[in-house]
């Protein structure tokens, strides 16, 4: 068994391309390359390949990363070449790790990632007193549907923000920073730190307005996921 850890950039209308349409996309590609993928055992047998977290729909990244496992082992860079060859615009392989340790898959060790979020030209962004102000408060309350159930509970927010300020992109832009839980164990959504956000600012904000990347996705001691061990 040989397990890798891709690195890849979801941009452009790929944005649109749902979790499950993503995998299916992964899979056609590596077949018609001829990476030969491991297969689970069982009467529906699938190729042995996983996120280490999902992406929002609509979401672009520079910082999402898929798991494989192999029959044989493969060169790195061969990986990232082959894929990119036959990858549609949108998707890239960035970078390729083998897994020494089998007994850690990525997806148990994603517990924070940065975004990037850019508004409309002309949208107001909250200023650095009101974001302190904001982080400031003893709780960041805000409500959500319970995973079973369909009532609406109550949480606070604040353990799970680690960072957020507002700073000018490569492109002179400004655009609103943050970093925040993200992973199977704790998991703070972008919109409802937006809503919150924009709300305690006085802020309109409209949903569709948001152009979230995420940029990096990172373990419990704040090192990329991509220095896996």
């Amino acid at each position: 068994m040989n397990r890798y850890l891709l690195k890849f950039e979801k941009t452009g209308q790929l944005r649109y391309t749902s979790h499950l349409d993503l995998l299916r996309l992964f899979r056609r590609t590596f077949k018609r390359v001829g990476i030969d993928l491991l297969y689970s055992q069982g009467f529906n047998p699938h190729p042995k390949m996983s996120f280490a977290q999902p992406l929002s729909l609509g979401y672009t990244s520079i910082g999402e990363y898929l798991e494989i496992e192999t029959r044989m082992p493969y060169n790195e860079s061969f990986l990232v070449d082959s894929m990119n060859s036959s990858l549609p615009y949108g998707v890239k392989v960035l970078d390729c790790r083998e897994i020494p340790d089998p007994r850690k898959t990525a997806a148990s060790l994603v517990r924070w990632a940065d975004y990037k979020v850019r508004l409309p030209e002309g949208h107001a962004f909250p200023t650095d007193l009101q974001l302190r102000l904001f982080l400031d408060q003893d709780a960041i309350l805000v409500s959500k549907r319970a995973k079973k159930g369909k009532e609406m509970v109550e949480i606070d927010i604040k353990p799970m923000i680690h960072e957020l300020q507002t700073a000018f992109d490569d492109d002179g832009k400004l655009v609103l920073k943050m970093k925040i839980r993200t992973g199977s164990e704790s998991n703070l959504n972008t919109e409802l730190l937006l809503g919150s956000l924009f709300d305690f600012s006085g802020i309109p904000l409209e949903k569709y307005e948001p152009q979230i990347m995420r940029v990096e996705m990172y373990r419990e001691d704040g090192r990329p996921l991509s220095s896996i061990e």
